[in-house]
């Protein structure tokens, strides 16, 4: 339902019909809901942010990032990764909430060093400059992933995959990580839920 265009060279060329966007930080929600306010243009709004990060402890922001001289952020890099990028070996886009599992669980791993949790806080307009910019900064990275929690015919990843499969090396390909596609948003059973979340997991935090 987005007019973003397929080729990422004509991305700044044509502007998208609305903005969808997936905030990880209240920071990231105020600053998107300000931005909404100030433009001297009126465009649709999209946010998907969960309630569950409203409660969520790791999901906070300090008044310095609402401050003067911050604002919204299409892309959030990773604070674990972004200081020795040449040390990281595979890269992991991600959208939404579940970030924090893959941060828990990758702490847990002792893999800080070694994955690449780069946030995708913005889907439409596609943030093409951005991402071309986590894509240099970690370049010796062996692989790149998409990882939603959603079904594969559900989510971000039928958007993303044809646009950011572009920015990655040419013989790279991106990896999908994520639930199959499905003629349902869930299974509907919790206990088979959980097993295949705690798969994905580890699926996407492998090397």
């Amino acid at each position: 339902m987005s007019n973003d265009p397929f080729d990422i060279d004509q991305c700044y060329t044509v502007s998208p019909n609305w903005s969808i966007v997936n905030c990880t930080t209240p920071a990231q929600y105020f600053h998107v809901l300000r931005r909404q306010i100030v433009r001297p243009y009126r465009k649709p709004l999209v946010v998907m942010a969960p309630k569950g990060l409203l409660k969520s402890p790791a999901a906070v922001s300090t008044l310095d990032d609402m401050g003067p001289g911050q604002q919204f952020k299409p892309i959030l890099d990773d604070p674990a990764t972004m200081e020795r990028p040449d040390q990281v070996e595979k890269v992991v886009f991600v959208s939404g909430k579940l970030y924090y599992d893959l941060v828990k669980e990758r702490a847990v791993k002792g893999l800080d060093d070694r994955i690449a949790l780069v946030r995708v806080e913005e889907l439409s307009p596609f943030p093409r400059n951005e991402l071309e910019e986590m894509v240099d900064q970690y370049n010796y990275a062996r692989e790149y992933v998409w990882c939603q929690e959603e079904p594969e015919n559900a989510g971000a990843y039928a958007f993303m995959a044809p646009r950011l499969s572009q920015l990655i090396p040419r013989n790279e390909k991106l990896q999908y990580i994520g639930r199959p596609a499905m003629a349902a948003p869930a299974s509907g059973i919790s206990s088979r839920y959980r097993a295949e979340q705690a798969q994905l997991i580890q699926d996407a935090l492998s090397l």
